[in-house]
């Protein structure tokens, strides 16, 4: 039987198990480092700060705004990224991405149960966060971001609800907020939570009576406090307070922020924001059927955070994990009065004979045991030699691999700097070192008048010649069909130096 225990994992345990196999052996760790050029670019700055063993204040990447001040907003979660993948390759990185999505899972599952939820609920739930979830799944520091949101809210609705001290709060969150703040830039999203559970307090004491309000007085001060507390461990990092000035600047400009695609609105008629989808319709249904009689802090983290999911879908998943625990407590309250039924019996029969089975389970040997041999796998060239048994690498057809073979193999077929796509940005700043870019992913280091000039010369406005000329372009490297590609393909000064299915390089003829 002791055997049996320590071997047969828990369905909390089975969750982090499934996700983590699932990411790390599916055609999703593709997604995860395809999707964008991004992963490259936190990969190839990771790996500059560990090669001088120091935090990165200046640009040495782009030839637009090189030597220009620059504020990391991640530089800690870079670092943990490059040192993964200068491991294990691709594989390291996959292997990170999946331990950080699991875990947030992982988490969430134990916040359901913890909270007296039913297994059988608490799965389903989780399952339906995931899928809400899985729109940002890429192998970016944000994902510390959707860890430390779940964090954060379930030990604020402990306080809330009196079951957690105010200095094990502090305690427990405000050091977070230090990791937060250098693993990525969103750690803004923290204070969102804390204003929810602060704004949930400030209606709860115009509703209540007199004689209440003094111990609700008390729990506001202290969540004001905790976001004092949590304000000055902000500074606790590289760039101290201009970091958080930086971000603020950044969200406040229109332009940069429509060229990060996370920062629009969610488009419902993709695949990946069905589990938004499935999560509102879910809510819709819960208030219609059950009819809750929600907190005030209810109201407030359901309409902040819907709203913030509708008008960015990065802010989806942060939706998803946060009101996950609010509508377990409204189902297992719904189902613990339900009438007695055939369907409501069988219900809770197969809930307790499946909860009577996982408590006799704790396999903390099997997750140890699936961890290691998966990272024996992903590492199987750099530890045993011979061929990768999982090969994850950037798609040829999705970025131009071939073409920066070509600039590789043929240094003096081009000339000057470089013009390249935005979206490619990340991935030639990783491959082609000794090349430095027109723009990446870092919009917010660019700023809004260069990010401007790259749009005209992008969609081939009028000024786009003297913008080349300025920053001295001699070659681009674009995808086949872009507007550019096919004007240069008719200019006597241009000439084509290489092509293939998916990008095109033009160099510029010395006058």
């Amino acid at each position: 039987m002791s055997a049996r225990r320590w071997l047969l994992p828990s369905l909390t345990q089975g969750i982090w198990i499934a996700f983590f196999l699932g990411i790390a052996l599916t055609d999703w760790r593709l997604v995860l480092i395809n999707a964008d050029g991004d992963p490259s670019l936190h990969w190839r700055i990771g790996r500059w700060m560990i090669e001088h063993r120091a935090v990165i204040h200046a640009d040495v990447f782009s030839h637009t705004r090189a030597g220009a001040p620059l504020i990391s907003k991640e530089w800690l979660g870079e670092v943990l990224f490059a040192t993964a993948g200068d491991a294990l390759g691709w594989n390291g990185i996959v292997v990170l991405s999946a331990v950080l999505i699991a875990t947030c899972l992982w988490l969430l599952h134990r916040q359901l149960l913890a909270e007296g939820n039913d297994l059988l609920l608490s799965t389903a739930l989780t399952l339906l966060a995931a899928m809400a979830c899985s729109v940002h799944w890429l192998a970016r520091p944000h994902l510390f971001t959707h860890l430390f949101a779940v964090i954060f809210a379930w030990q604020l609705r402990l306080f809330d609800r009196g079951k957690l001290p105010t200095r094990q709060l502090f305690v427990r969150l405000v050091p977070l907020m230090v990791l937060w703040v250098n693993l990525h830039g969103a750690f803004f999203t923290g204070f969102v939570i804390i204003a929810t559970f602060v704004m949930g307090r400030v209606v709860l004491l115009v509703q209540s009576p007199r004689a209440e309000r003094p111990a609700i007085r008390s729990k506001l001060s202290d969540l004001k406090t905790l976001a004092a507390g949590c304000a000055l461990a902000t500074l606790v990092n590289p760039n101290g307070w201009r970091l958080s000035a930086h971000i603020v600047e950044f969200l406040r400009d229109p332009i940069l922020a429509r060229y990060t695609n996370e920062f629009r609105s969610p488009n419902f008629h993709t695949n990946g924001i069905h589990g938004c989808l499935i999560t509102l319709a879910l809510l819709a249904l819960t208030f219609m059927i059950v009819r809750p009689i929600p907190t005030a802090t209810d109201v407030v983290i359901i309409g902040t955070w819907g709203l913030l999911a509708l008008l960015s879908s990065r802010n989806v998943p942060i939706f998803a994990l946060l009101i996950t625990p609010i509508l377990a407590e409204y189902w297992q309250t719904a189902l613990a009065n339900a009438r007695p039924g055939r369907l409501i019996e069988f219900y809770r029969r197969l809930s307790a004979n499946v909860t009577s089975l996982d408590r006799s389970a704790d396999g903390r040997v099997t997750v140890a045991l699936v961890f290691v041999v998966l990272l024996v796998v992903m590492a199987k060239p750099h530890v045993f030699g011979g061929p990768p048994l999982i090969d994850t690498n950037i798609l040829t057809n999705r970025f131009p691999v071939a073409a920066v073979r070509f600039v590789a193999d043929n240094p003096r077929a081009i000339n000057g700097e470089m013009f390249n796509d935005y979206g490619w940005g990340g991935y030639l700043m990783l491959s082609l070192p000794d090349h430095r870019v027109f723009v990446d992913g870092r919009n917010d280091f660019y700023g809004p008048d260069l990010i401007q000039e790259f749009d005209d010369v992008n969609k081939v406005r009028p000024d786009w010649d003297a913008i080349l000329q300025k920053y001295n372009v001699g070659w681009t490297i674009l995808p086949r069909g872009h507007a550019l590609t096919t004007l240069l393909a008719l200019r006597k000064d241009w000439s084509l130096a290489y092509t293939d299915d998916v990008a095109a390089i033009y160099t510029h003829k010395p006058k």
